[in-house]
């Protein structure tokens, strides 16, 4: 009964976190969920008589919360079981795990362990998120994207400040839950949790026995009020702080709403330059820039200039751009190897003579779709081949691309352009203002997920982006969400979901701030990792002291 309960708990932590998130029901999140959704799973684990109950309440909250949220991967072409079903199974396993370590922190944690569970969640999400199987979906701080002055603090911390906060804000108010140690150890009890920190107790106090452990628990509750607080404090001075564009970059973003993965490339084509030159009709200005979606070309624009000059036939591409006077910003392949088709994932930038003068090939692939490890071996793809259906991926970029953009407003823009989900990883973003890139230009085919909160959660992801870096991103998608974000993480233009249509719109160009996430990266999420690495050997040392007494 007592992990059916727990089990249950699981379940409704998950639930609430995928509520939380940009959902069909709250289509851009709920931020009051957001502070709740892991205390269930705090309780869960608290409850749990065992590690092996507890991996299953980790196993079945970790598969649930990925189901609910990311349900739009089954609607992956037709890798539905690839890309939902395995990743769910995979996500079971991995926090499964999880929930084991969070058990362990909870049981030896003393009266410091809503605060471990916190910096544990916090560290968890950043390495789910990171790496060539990284996954930066489903983090607890896209719940509240919407309250700017709250979002503020990743310009500091990153992301995962704001996550550590609000789960810190989860943990103390399910510690107020939990029942307090009894006066007496259960028999039922090991000897670890009897006594689970031994001679090095002063390091991490253990909670206080009977009543004093929930007086102990509300102040705890309020400590984390506190900091939320001071974080909405930060936010507003943040907010209010001056901030003037160097000058502005006129732009046409065009949504064709079309699937490029089928039907004729012409008509296709087509509808982008239709919807193009409707904007420029309508707009007084004379844009710098057109921006299409990735892959709204399906061959290279190098090698096939006399197809464009001729496609699509009532108005060919080539001479659009020539009529426009603008640069065209467009996703298309670059094919590396004609015998082989190997070909890569890219972005091109066509000025008005019809020059391709720069290109960007995605450098991290969705993996297992662009880009599949061991491909070189004959049993794994004729497994991906044969099985999966996959004929190959896409050959990955190496080198980061800044694109120069002369403009009448602005000058010489300097600007980089993250591909398709590139801008929910904020080290690659971070490493192209490194660079010198004043602004991100995001081309997006997100179409396929058919379901808004698909199309809100990716632009969720990359909306932290503008705040961490202190620079606008532009993002022209195929269905959605296609806007320009400010650098305070406020929305100045966006389009309609999933509807054939464009707009003219003035990007401010901002330059003048240098923030500690660009100057130091990740170095809270570090810092975390640190003092949890510290605790684990205080604890491991403890155990060993305690051992060696009890002999």
């Amino acid at each position: 009964m007592r992990q059916l309960r727990s089990l249950s708990l699981g379940i409704v932590s998950s639930v609430l976190l995928a509520l939380a998130l940009p959902n069909e029901l709250f289509a851009w999140g709920n931020p009051a969920l957001g502070l709740v959704a892991l205390a269930p799973l705090y309780v869960a684990l608290e409850t749990t008589r065992s590690y092996r109950g507890s991996f299953a309440v980790g196993a079945v909250f970790g598969g649930l919360a990925h189901g609910l949220s990311s349900y739009w991967l089954w609607f992956f072409k037709g890798f539905r079981f690839w890309t939902l079903g395995t990743t769910i199974i995979a996500y079971m396993l991995v926090y499964g795990f999880v929930g084991l370590y969070l058990r362990g922190a909870l049981k030896r944690g003393g009266l410091a362990r809503p605060l471990v569970f916190a910096m544990s969640w916090a560290v968890f999400e950043w390495g789910k998120s990171t790496g060539f199987l990284g996954y930066p979906w489903g983090i607890l701080a896209h719940s509240w994207n919407t309250v700017l002055p709250a979002v503020q603090i990743v310009e500091s911390t990153g992301v995962y400040g704001l996550s550590f906060s609000l789960a810190l804000v989860s943990a103390t108010l399910a510690e107020l839950l939990c029942s307090p140690p009894a006066m007496l150890p259960s028999p039922l009890d090991t000897a670890a949790e009897r006594n689970p920190l031994g001679p090095l107790r002063f390091s991490l106090p253990a909670r206080p026995l009977g009543g004093e452990s929930r007086f102990l628990a509300l102040g705890q509750l309020v400590v984390s009020a506190v900091l939320f607080a001071c974080i909405l404090g930060y936010g507003f001075v943040a907010l209010n702080r001056p901030r003037e564009p160097r000058g502005f970059v006129d732009a046409v973003m065009v949504q064709q709403n079309v699937d490029s993965w089928s039907g004729s490339e012409a008509e296709n084509l087509s509808v982008s330059i239709g919807l193009a030159r409707e904007a420029i009709l309508e707009s007084a200005v004379k844009p710098d820039i057109v921006l299409f979606s990735e892959t709204t070309l399906r061959r290279p624009w190098n090698g096939f200039k006399r197809f464009y000059a001729r496609t699509p036939a009532k108005d060919p591409l080539a001479g659009f751009i020539a009529d426009t006077g603008a640069y065209l910003f467009t996703g298309a392949p670059e094919i590396l190897d004609y015998e082989t088709f190997a070909a890569t994932n890219s972005v091109i930038l066509i000025n008005p003579r019809g020059q391709q003068v720069g290109s960007y090939a995605k450098i991290h692939p969705v993996p297992f779709a662009e880009a599949i490890p061991f491909w070189e071996y004959d049993p794994v793809r004729n497994f991906i081949q044969d099985v999966v259906g996959l004929e190959s991926g896409w050959v990955m970029g190496s080198e980061r691309v800044i694109f120069e953009l002369p403009t009448k407003g602005a000058g010489t823009v300097r600007f980089a352009a993250p591909i398709c989900f590139e801008d929910a990883f904020a080290y690659l973003c971070r490493e192209f203002a490194l660079e010198g890139a004043e602004m991100l230009v995001n081309l997006t085919n997100d179409a396929w997920s058919k379901t808004d909160s698909a199309e809100i959660q990716h632009f969720v992801a990359a909306r932290f982006r503008t705040v961490e870096l202190r620079r606008t991103l532009v993002r022209s998608t195929n269905g959605g969400v296609s806007a320009v974000v400010g650098p305070d993480g406020s929305i100045l233009e966006s389009l309609p979901l999933f509807e054939s249509t464009s707009r003219a719109v003035r990007i401010p160009v901002y330059t003048g701030e240098t923030t500690p996430y660009l100057s130091y990266g990740d170095w809270f999420i570090a810092a975390l990792a640190c003092i949890l690495l510290a605790l684990a050997l205080i604890l491991y040392i403890d155990g060993a002291i305690s051992r060696k007494e009890s002999v």
